[in-house]
Formats: C-alpha cells, structure tokens, sequence
C-alpha cells in the first residue's frame, strides 16, 4: 500500500490534533497502541555513530511501554520531527529486523544509555543502537510519516465557507 494511503488510514483512526500539541498526540498514539510513551531528551553525542541514522533519535521497545530518545541539544521543532519519526515506526508496525550482537552490548554507548534506562537490558539496547540500514524502506516510511505530520499539523485550520458547505456537500446522501 502507498505510503500516501497508510497516512490516510492512519489518520482516519488517530487524527492529527489540531492546533498541534505534541503532548497531546503521544497520548493518543499511546491509548491507540494500548502502550505508555515515554520521552528521553539525551545528548546526541550519545547517539552519535551507534547505528543511529543521524544520530537523533531512537524508539527503544520495552516489554509493555515504549521510550523515544532523542538529542536535546536540537531545535524544538527538530526534536518533535525526530519523536514523530519514531512515532511513525510505531505506527507503520516497524519491528526487530536483526537479532543483536552479543559483543554489541559491551560498548561505551550500550553502556551510557543502559545508564540512562536501567529498567531496560543491555541486550535490547545493543540491538536498537546496533541497527545500521538507514537507507531501508523502513526508515523512508518514518521519515515521510514523519514529514506529512509535520506538514499536515503546520496547515492552518480549515474555516467551513458558505461556498464550500454549497458546492462541496457529502454527495453520499
């Protein structure tokens, strides 16, 4: 299916909050998912060569909830692009695509963000951060999720005109 059609469908079941309130559309994606999101701004030194795309962000899957790192050294509208981004892998029901590296989890980065999220092995860490494909279908399907969001939510609100209720009625009737 295009990804024009998935974004529709999507939409239709989780609408794209408007005015834009990101807080409030994780909370949507949340209920939907049946899954608690939480937000971790880190350094993006951190992420920084570990397989992580630009080294922006990152969807970490727990058992029962989900976390998105990110760099909080960005401008806010970078840091809500690249958590849309990750919402989108969510979303389009982007999973594991490789098991991890056994060794992969004893490098400095497994390391600093096992510090960060003790609640989370270091094994599952070394698997996201050991993801190396960026050029994936997968990661072209979040990245334009996550730019009709972004596009869709900076639209300015549609006013229902006269003209528009008399030519453009619902024809289903």
């Amino acid at each position: 299916m295009a990804m024009q059609a998935r974004f529709r469908n999507l939409t239709r079941d989780l609408p794209i909050p408007q005015p834009w309130d990101l807080s409030s559309y994780l909370d949507d994606v949340a209920e939907y998912r049946g899954r608690s999101i939480s937000l971790l701004p880190i350094d993006t030194a951190l992420l920084a060569g570990s397989g992580c795309g630009t080294g922006s962000g990152l969807w970490i899957a727990k058992q029962d909830s989900d976390v998105i790192v990110y760099g909080a050294d960005t401008t806010e509208w970078h840091a809500e692009h690249i958590i849309v981004h990750e919402l989108g892998h969510m979303l389009l029901g982007h999973g594991p695509e490789q098991p991890a590296d056994e060794q992969a989890t004893t490098t400095p980065t497994v390391a600093a963000v096992a510090e960060l999220l003790p609640s989370i092995s270091p094994e599952s860490i070394a698997h996201v951060l050991g993801r190396t494909d960026y050029g994936t279908s997968r990661e072209r399907d979040a990245e334009t999720f996550a730019d009709m969001v972004m596009l869709h939510a900076m639209r300015p609100p549609r006013r229902d005109s006269l003209l528009h209720r008399t030519f453009f009625r619902d024809r289903r009737r």
